[in-house]
């Protein structure tokens, strides 16, 4: 009998580690919303009013939600959607209504949105008969197809809620149209939508036409970043911490056992509490305060969470925050191969010697003399060897592309300008730098790395000979 009891115990305790990975990484990556939201009371009670009027008393309503990038509007709406949908599930009402999604960076016009308004809207019809004739004219035919397929007895016209996300790359969309028609329906009071635009520019009024800012209710809705660094560390707790029970895939009666949740938050409190976490948590509040950031920082260690290793370790935390504090192009360059490395000590030797500026033909001339004064070297090291000058070209315009190679570039000739005459990192290969006329082997450049992140970039990688790595230390 104890020995079926321990099997019972490991089988749980294994139930409650896959679901501790998987409702962590869900908060972590956006995917499960946060159990609070912290710091953002007061947007939520706006958002949910405005849109739960509109589904329950029909209500034709508009606004802006705005706030900077990773400040928390997404979750806001999506928290505002869900409580809508338990309010009307508390008060037993079966009535539809519908959600419509657009996003400026995927519905570059307006004819691409109304396809897939149509297509959220579950309209079954041919849509090129929808599409024909203006934008106004086409989307009321829309609403009128759902009306008439929506039509149960009494039950009129369902409502919808619209959400714009980019709303100020909607605005770019020629004559408005999309937006002027929303607003205008809104505010006509006929069919009961609410149009809620999402924008991280706070100047967005100023690029709407005078016919749209007539039909808009000009209500606006601010998200703010984080006041105080406790409240940021805790969206960070937040997302970490385990609930007692917790809904999982809309299962009320999913819980954790008391003893792994006590063990789990704990190791929690301890890894927030640790000082470089807490440096680096400091670090990204006083910087930008983007909770998407923070919560990256994590990713890496939730998902190592396993049956052997049930609790979030610290040296994963600090393994991720190391990464996210790795400059973009740090990151970009760790890959390159042996050759691209060499090239790039090779300039730093020439800037070592007084060089500030060289050509390819100076970089390779160096390359090739160190190589043949440790030719013995190579030969030993197995991995080793001189590569001929059109492969160590190609190398070079590897480094080009990657911008860890600028061209020396001058004023640009009337001749260019005339033609357009815009630098880019392709400018020493295509002949608008110092020296235009000369083989690209001789156009001049600078490396874009200091000495110290050189050595740095040769620190983690096992594939470096030791007489490369005493070279770039020289």
């Amino acid at each position: 009998m104890p020995a079926r009891k321990s099997l019972s115990l490991q089988k749980e305790t294994a139930v409650d580690i896959n679901k501790a990975r998987q409702l962590v990484l869900g908060r972590l990556c956006g995917r499960v919303a946060l159990p609070e939201l912290i710091g953002l009371a007061s947007p939520l009670d706006a958002v949910f009013s405005l849109l739960y009027r509109t589904v329950s008393n029909d209500e034709g309503n508009s606004a802006l939600l705005i706030g900077p990038r990773g400040s928390g509007k997404s979750s806001v709406i999506s928290k505002a959607l869900s409580l809508v949908a338990e309010k009307r599930k508390r008060e037993n009402i079966t009535s539809k209504y519908h959600i419509v999604r657009l996003s400026g960076f995927i519905h570059t016009n307006d004819k691409i949105a109304l396809r897939d308004i149509a297509r959220q809207l579950l309209i079954e019809q041919d849509l090129e008969n929808i599409l024909i004739g203006s934008f106004a004219d086409a989307f009321t035919y829309i609403l009128n197809l759902l009306r008439v397929a929506s039509v149960e007895g009494e039950y009129g016209q369902p409502p919808v809620l619209f959400i714009l996300e980019e709303f100020d790359l909607l605005a770019q969309h020629p004559k408005q149209s999309l937006l002027y028609t929303l607003f205008d329906i809104a505010q006509s009071q006929q069919t009961p939508i609410a149009v809620l635009g999402v924008t991280a520019r706070i100047d967005v009024m100023d690029l709407l036409e005078k016919r749209v800012k007539s039909r808009f209710s000009h209500r606006q809705i601010h998200v703010h970043y984080m006041q105080s660094l406790d409240d940021f560390t805790s969206i960070a707790r937040a997302a970490l911490h385990l609930p007692l029970s917790d809904n999982i895939n809309n299962d009320n009666n999913a819980t954790f056992s008391e003893i792994y949740v006590s063990r789990f938050n704990s190791r929690v409190d301890e890894i927030l509490a640790t000082e470089s976490v807490a440096a680096y948590i400091a670090t990204v509040f006083d910087l930008g305060k983007d909770v998407r950031q923070l919560l990256r920082a994590f990713v890496l260690a939730a998902s190592h969470i396993t049956i052997e290793q049930p609790l979030l370790q610290l040296t994963d935390a600090e393994a991720s925050i190391a990464k996210e504090e790795a400059s973009a192009k740090f990151q970009v360059i760790s890959t390159i191969s042996l050759l691209e490395l060499c090239l790039i000590i090779s300039m730093k030797s020439l800037v070592q010697g007084g060089s500030s500026k060289y050509n390819f033909e100076m970089v390779y001339n160096e390359y090739k003399t160190f190589m043949s004064r440790h030719l013995m070297a190579a030969a030993t090291g197995g991995t080793m060897k001189v590569y001929k000058k059109p492969i160590a070209l190609k190398a070079f315009e590897a480094l080009v592309e990657l911008e860890v190679v600028r061209p020396v570039t001058t004023a640009v000739s009337a001749e260019s300008n005339a033609g357009g005459g815009a630098f880019s990192r392709n400018d020493m290969l295509a002949g608008s730098t110092q020296g235009a006329r000369a083989p690209k082997e001789y156009r001049m450049v600078q490396i874009m790395l200091e000495p110290g992140q050189i050595v740095e970039l040769m620190a983690n990688r096992i594939d470096v000979p030791m007489v490369i790595r005493r070279w770039a230390q020289q």
